[in-house]
């Protein structure tokens, strides 16, 4: 069976196997019991929880899901079917994902283990992580920024700029919390509004990916793409932020009506912040909300129609 850590909202979330032994040992600890589909988590940004995926039609019992989830914040309109079997207690589950969390250890970062197992041990004792603040480090994306520090971009392609028209989508959460949408991409694909099936990743479909998580070489990777830091011609509204340090980044987009929405990983679209507070872009904006462990700000960039991203 294959664990992943249900964390990251723009790279892939790490992943491990578990032996033979350690199968058996998780199918007795949820034996008889209701387990929550893969589907069924809050896309908070951060923490969201363990899946495990089935990698054998014969590896779980009959009615079990071939991918459930373990530990996390699940959905407030989530519910058991009726006559499922009893869920694991909040102790059981806590232990769970200890255990789940230690088969994993040569896998994933001892840093954000780390903050997984404060997380847990937060929402035991009925607490939240706190909120940061909105005066959070912001590093603002200047247009002759990146070529400052290394990294050339390609030319605007024409001799004259044509003014900026802002084409910003609608906010349609139905398309990309489709089944066979949701789980294969991420917010960059939903800030450019580009579905790919990849997860989609700075700088790889124009062969210049970024090469570490900070402001800079993520937002230089995007430009390689088709982003730019100036509006010419039509294009849509997004914001960077970054997860210190160096652990991951998250795309928020401007929706038609001015507010703003974003895709945590592979977990449904929404337009609320991490405390669940509408980004209304008046009083909240991608700059000012609760970002969760995304603390610093990096600026906003403009998507030109017809970008492609993979």
């Amino acid at each position: 069976m294959i664990v992943t850590l249900d964390v990251f909202s723009g790279r892939p979330n790490p992943q491990w196997r578990l032996s033979e032994e350690e199968t058996a040992s998780l199918l007795h600890r949820i034996s008889e019991r209701f387990i929550a589909p893969e589907d069924a988590a809050e896309g908070v940004l951060g923490y969201r929880g363990l899946i495990v995926s089935a990698t054998r039609d014969d590896q779980l019992p009959e009615g079990t899901p071939s991918s459930f989830r373990v530990g996390g914040l699940l959905r407030a309109d989530h519910r058991a079917p009726k006559g499922a079997g009893r869920p694991l207690t909040a102790d059981e589950t806590d232990d769970a994902v200890r255990w789940l969390l230690s088969t994993g250890r040569n896998a994933v970062d001892p840093s954000l283990l780390a903050y997984v197992e404060d997380v847990v041990q937060l929402r035991k004792q009925g607490k939240a992580p706190e909120e940061p603040p909105g005066s959070e480090e912001v590093r603002e994306l200047e247009p002759e920024e990146d070529a400052d520090r290394g990294f050339p971009l390609p030319p605007f392609p024409g001799p004259f700029p044509p003014v900026c028209i802002k084409i910003n989508p609608p906010y349609n959460p139905a398309f990309w919390n489709a089944p066979n949408v949701r789980p294969y991409n991420n917010c960059y694909n939903y800030a450019t509004n580009y579905r790919s099936d990849t997860f989609a990743q700075p700088g790889r479909i124009s062969g210049h990916l970024y090469t570490a998580i900070d402001c800079s070489h993520v937002s230089a990777a995007a430009k390689w793409d088709g982003l730019r830091s100036n509006c010419v011609a039509r294009n849509a509204y997004v914001a960077l932020a970054i997860w210190p340090p160096g652990c991951d980044y998250h795309w928020y987009r401007q929706d038609a009506s001015g507010s703003w929405s974003h895709k945590p990983g592979g977990t449904a679209v929404q337009n609320k912040d991490q405390s669940g507070n509408p980004i209304d872009g008046t009083q909240r904006t991608p700059q000012n909300c609760n970002r969760g462990p995304y603390t610093v700000f990096c600026g906003y960039l403009w998507v030109p129609a017809g970008t492609r991203v993979r």
